[in-house]
């Protein structure tokens, strides 16, 4: 993913793109895809820019060649900022994430434990790449175990009593 700076105007934007594709295709990035999300503004200024044009490239390249292609995104101007991500890597590291928070939650029902470890990551049909599921809204309310205390029966007593049972608790030996 990369944000371009609002500098690039809209009709410049495509050309930046293809360029940025065109890199990597150079250090041997196949299965390409890119995807513009459009303009959008930054949630705080970076380089004296409030707007930025989002775009996301998936692809897969030599690990080896991944430094080289980092310096390469870095070096460009037009790009404010960047991020590469391995997904295989993501991948395995969301589904350990979620046993260990299925084990977490013990006191969660194991068929919600069962549909959060389901709807992490599931290949989309037909293209082999990995897609998020949504998860169920249900999964997205707090889980509040309320647990009922047996109440004592009520026992009407006086002062004197009450005086009588609290100075027998004070003078018990509770080290016996």
């Amino acid at each position: 993913m990369y944000i371009l700076a609002s500098s690039v105007s809209d009709d410049q934007v495509p050309g930046v793109a293809s360029q940025i594709v065109k890199f990597v295709s150079d250090f041997g990035g196949t299965d390409v895809v890119e995807t513009q999300l459009g303009k959008k503004k930054l949630a705080y200024p970076i380089k004296k820019t409030r707007n930025g044009f989002y775009g996301l490239i998936e692809f897969s390249m030599d690990t080896a060649k991944v430094a080289d292609f980092d310096a390469k995104i870095r070096t460009q101007n037009t790009i404010i900022r960047y991020i590469l991500v391995n997904l295989d890597e993501h991948i395995k590291r969301t589904a350990k994430d979620a046993d260990v928070q299925a084990k977490m939650n013990r006191n969660r029902p194991q068929e919600r434990i069962d549909e959060d470890r389901n709807a992490i990551i599931q290949p989309a049909p037909g293209s082999g790449k990995p897609e998020t599921k949504p998860q169920s809204k249900q999964a997205e309310k707090p889980v509040e175990k309320v647990i009922e205390k047996e109440k004592a029966p009520v026992v009407e007593m006086n002062e004197e009593e009450l005086d009588k049972k609290i100075d027998a608790a004070l003078s018990e030996d509770i080290l016996k």
